[in-house]
C-alpha cells in the first residue's frame, strides 16, 4: 500500500488548520501517513483528540522552511527559494527512509505548493531535484484570476505554474472552483480537484477575556470585525479610514490577529503604528495570535465581518466562519469570494480599498438584514466529508488504485 507523505514547511495562516484536516481525512481513508511540519507535537495532540486512526498508522517529523538569502532580482529570488524548498523536501523524505530503515512506496503531498513553483523553473529541473511522485494544494493561482487573458497567451513553460507539468505530478487540488476548468485546460487535462475551504468550526470560547473587553468598549455599538492575520492585503488601512469617517456613528471596529510588518513598506508600517497610537474611541487593536475557539468567539460577537481584501482573488475560510455563525460579510468585487457571496447571499461586495463603498455596505447591513441567506447551503459544500471525497479523487488519480481498506504498518 502507498504511504502518503505530507510536507508543510510553515505554520502560519491557514496552514496548521489545513494540515490537521488533511491528516485526519487521509488517515480515516485508511492510508499510512508520514508528516513533516514545524509543530509535530501540536499536530499529534490534535490527531489524538480529533482523528479515528489506528495505532502506528502515522509518523511525524519536525520540518521547517529552509533559511535562504534574498536575491535582488525578484524572479531569480523566487526560483532560488523554490529550488531550495525542493532540495530540502528531498532531504527530508530520504532522511525519513533512513530512520525507518527501509524504502517506502509513497506519494508526497505538499500542503501548499505555491512556494515550490516559480516562473522560469521548469518541470525537468524539478524532476531532477525531486524524483518522487507528488501532488498538493495549489493555494493561490492568482494569475488565473488577476490576468487570465494575458497569461493564456504565455507558453506553457513560461507560466507561473510550469512546474505542474512535471511527469511526477498527475493530479492536484485547488480551493477556487472558478479557475478549475481553466487550469485543467492549461495542464492538458491533468486532473484538478476542488478542495472545500473548510475549517474546524469549534464551539466559540465565550469565556475568552477579550470578548468582555470588546463588549465593554463597544458600549452597545454594532461590532465590525477584521479578524486573523493583520497584513496589508487584509486592507487594514481601508477599515481604519472607515472607522475614522464613522467616528460619530453607532459602530465599533475590532482588528484582531498578529501583525505582519513585512507586508508593509517602512513608511506604511510607521503610519499604521501612528494610527493605532491614536487610541480611537471606536476601535480596538489586539495584534497577537488567537486560538481557533477564541476566533470563533470573536465571530460570534461581531455584527458584520470585513473581508474586502486587496488583490486577493482567492478563497478564504472567513466565509465558513461567517456562514457558521450567520454573520453578514463584506468582500471585494470580481473574484472567488464575491462569486460565493452572491451565490449564497452571504453579504455584500465592494470595490477593494474603497472606504466610501465599505461605509455604505456597513450602513446597509446594519439596517437591512440579508434576505434568504443560504448559510447552511454554503456550509454543506465546505464540510469534512466533502474534503474527504475530494482528497480521495486526487489520491486515486495519482495512485491509480482503489481506496485502501486496511492499514499496513511501517
Amino acid at each position: 500500500m502507498k504511504t502518503i507523505i505530507f510536507l508543510e514547511e510553515a505554520w502560519t495562516g491557514h496552514r496548521p488548520i489545513f494540515l490537521k484536516l488533511f491528516n485526519k481525512v487521509v488517515l480515516e481513508l485508511g492510508y499510512q501517513v508520514i508528516t513533516f511540519c514545524p509543530q509535530p507535537k501540536e499536530l499529534e495532540a490534535w490527531l489524538k483528540e480529533n482523528c479515528q486512526s489506528q495505532e502506528g498508522q502515522y509518523t511525524l517529523f519536525e520540518f521547517h522552511r529552509p533559511v535562504s538569502s534574498q536575491l535582488p532580482n525578484p524572479k531569480e529570488d523566487a526560483i532560488f527559494k523554490a529550488v531550495n524548498l525542493w532540495q530540502t523536501a528531498k532531504q527530508a523524505v530520504d532522511g525519513a527512509f533512513q530512520q525507518l530503515g527501509k524504502p517506502i512506496d509513497h506519494l508526497v503531498f505538499f500542503g501548499v505548493l505555491d512556494g515550490y513553483l516559480a516562473t522560469g523553473l521548469t518541470p525537468d529541473e524539478i524532476d531532477k531535484i525531486f524524483p518522487y511522485s507528488w501532488t498538493g494544494l495549489y493555494f493561490n493561482p492568482r494569475h488565473l484570476r488577476m490576468q487570465p487573458q494575458d497569461w493564456s497567451l504565455v507558453p506553457d513553460l513560461g507560466q507561473p505554474h510550469a512546474g505542474l507539468y512535471s511527469a511526477n505530478c498527475s493530479a492536484l487540488a485547488v480551493l477556487d472552483e472558478g479557475i478549475t476548468n481553466q487550469l485543467e485546460k492549461q495542464l492538458h487535462s491533468k486532473s484538478v480537484s476542488v478542495f472545500p475551504d473548510c475549517v474546524d468550526v469549534l464551539a466559540p470560547n465565550l469565556d475568552f477575556p477579550l470578548l468582555s473587553l470588546i463588549q465593554q468598549k463597544a458600549k452597545g455599538r454594532k461590532i465590525v470585525g477584521l479578524l486573523g492575520s493583520q497584513s496589508k492585503r487584509k486592507s487594514i488601512f481601508t477599515l481604519v479610514e472607515v472607522a475614522q469617517q464613522m467616528a460619530t456613528e453607532d459602530f465599533f471596529f475590532i482588528f484582531i490577529g498578529p501583525l505582519y510588518p513585512k507586508t508593509f513598506t517602512k513608511e506604511e508600517h510607521t503610519k499604521l503604528l501612528e494610527l493605532i497610537s491614536l487610541n480611537l474611541d471606536n476601535c480596538l487593536f489586539y495584534l497577537d495570535v488567537i486560538q481557533e475557539a477564541d476566533i470563533n468567539g470573536l465571530v460570534y460577537i461581531c455584527d458584520v465581518l470585513f473581508a474586502a481584501y486587496e488583490k486577493f482573488p482567492h478563497s478564504s475560510n472567513t466565509l465558513n466562519r461567517a456562514a457558521a455563525y450567520k454573520k453578514p460579510i463584506i468582500v471585494s468585487e470580481n473574484y472567488c469570494m464575491e462569486e460565493r457571496v452572491n451565490k449564497y447571499n452571504l453579504g455584500i461586495s465592494v470595490q477593494e480599498t474603497n472606504a466610501e463603498d465599505t461605509i455604505k455596505a456597513i450602513r446597509h447591513l446594519s439596517k437591512h438584514p440579508l434576505r434568504n441567506p443560504h448559510f447552511q447551503g454554503y456550509l454543506d459544500q465546505h464540510t469534512l466529508p466533502k474534503l474527504s471525497d475530494a482528497f480521495n479523487r486526487v489520491l486515486t488519480e495519482c495512485l491509480k488504485i482503489d481506496v485502501p481498506s486496511e492499514v499496513e504498518q511501517l
